[in-house]
């Protein structure tokens, strides 16, 4: 939510009156789940699955059921693990089995649309969820995947009318979306009640959908600026599942950004990387290597993450990091440009447009810079990251009180930006 500079700076003064002494998390809540290997029974379980499966299908090499079961483990496992090439075997056992039905299969054209959102192959989910609505799909599913594919796409109002045409306005599946609504409007604190609703729904259910309502409330509350709220929420849900990495990183971004002890975010983001493959771990280790100072361990860890991600399985899942690392550790801004606008084609939205806009800052073309911030981003999206480039922009650009207004409200989202972007931030407003 855009709030003015007078409850901006209110905030920044708290925040600067009890951060640095209110550490909130605390090594005793949690350490009982760092435990070696505790996600290996459930990644045995599911690769005793896929391995029962491989053997039938092997037997049976034309089944489509065969190949529906293999696909779904694939993508439990990946769930589980992070391995890329899990997503992409069990991506490409869907697109096989919905060959063999001629994709008439609705069901089938659902799990496609909701896989190529994973791999960020937005145009591809809009084709497919395109063609489940030929074929007669659920029209509540059909709603419900449009609007995701539309909000992934930039396309709002098309978003906005599938919310409008879902009958229950109290189920999950719609309060869920409603919420993610309302933030992308600015609205942080009815997305954060519509989200509590839906956990309300959930609590007595499935274990998995309950952990990722309350981890998904959970950031949430982080970026209202709830932090000892959004502490408590990841554990828990690390109460109920002991095994969920997610909110671990959730509690190493806390531990570093808000308590400032690097050592202890470095353990558990270490730990996270000894039981998955999540590549974007090694950014925050490369960040909290930067914050202390330590150049080279960040720029070994910056490395470490691009020559993973830009392996051929990845496909353009991790471009925006890329383009942001292109911008700055890394600088080679023809590069960051190239992917930038490839991104825009993939979707055009206020996010892709200040991705660009960033680029064309970094290369020093200001005007262009300028015209995509001022015409798709700035007013347009209401991420922190967003708003701080447009900042930059806006100052370099001679808009310096807009700038100004910018970055002191970019202040009060400083644990969501992270210590690196502030000290960024404070250096541009003393030049202003």
């Amino acid at each position: 939510m855009r709030i003015t500079f007078l409850v901006a700076a209110a905030v920044m003064l708290l925040c600067v009156s009890c951060n640095s002494y209110n550490p909130i998390t605390d090594k005793n809540d949690y350490d009982t789940y760092l435990v070696k290997g505790i996600i290996d029974d459930e990644a045995k379980k599911v690769t005793g699955e896929i391995e029962f499966w491989r053997r039938r299908l092997s037997t049976d090499t034309g089944s489509y059921v065969n190949m529906l079961e293999l696909a779904r483990n694939y993508m439990a496992r990946f769930k589980v693990k992070g391995n890329v090439s899990d997503l992409n075997a069990g991506d490409s056992l869907l697109k096989r089995s919905s060959e063999k039905l001629a994709h008439t299969d609705p069901e089938i054209l659902y799990a496609l649309t909701q896989n190529s959102i994973t791999q960020h192959q937005f145009q591809l989910a809009d084709k497919y969820i395109q063609a489940a609505e030929k074929e007669n799909g659920d029209t509540y599913l059909l709603k419900l995947l449009q609007f995701d594919v539309s909000m992934e796409l930039g396309r709002y109002r098309d978003a906005g009318k599938c919310l409008e045409g879902l009958g229950d306005k109290s189920a999950f599946d719609y309060l869920i979306r409603q919420a993610k609504w309302e933030d992308h409007k600015g609205n942080t604190d009815k997305a954060i009640l519509l989200m509590e609703e839906a956990l309300e729904r959930v609590k007595d259910k499935k274990k998995n959908l309950f952990s990722w309502t309350l981890s998904n409330l959970g950031d949430m509350y982080g970026h209202a600026g709830r932090i000892k709220e959004s502490y408590q929420a990841y554990l828990s849900v690390l109460k109920s599942d002991p095994s969920n990495l997610y909110c671990l990183k959730g509690i190493a971004w806390i531990t570093y950004s808000h308590d400032k002890n690097y050592s202890e975010a470095k353990r558990l983001l270490r730990y996270i990387l000894s039981q998955a493959e999540i590549p974007e771990i090694r950014l925050m280790l490369g960040d909290i290597a930067a914050s202390e100072g330590n150049q080279k361990e960040a720029r070994e860890l910056t490395n470490e993450f691009i020559a993973t991600v830009s392996q051929p399985a990845y496909g353009g899942m991790y471009n925006k990091y890329l383009i942001q690392l292109y911008c700055e550790e890394l600088p080679d801004y023809d590069k960051a440009l190239s992917l930038a606008k490839t991104e825009l084609l993939n979707r055009f939205s206020p996010e892709t447009c200040d991705l660009l806009a960033w680029a064309y800052y970094k290369k020093g073309d200001l005007e262009k810079a300028y015209e995509l911030s001022k015409g798709h981003v700035y007013n347009f999206t209401f991420e922190p990251d967003a708003l701080m480039h447009s900042g930059f922009i806006y100052a370099d650009i001679g808009k310096t009180e807009e700038a100004k207004m910018m970055l002191k409200e970019c202040l009060a989202s400083s644990f969501e930006l992270g210590p690196i972007a502030k000290k960024q931030i404070e250096a541009k407003l003393a030049t202003l």
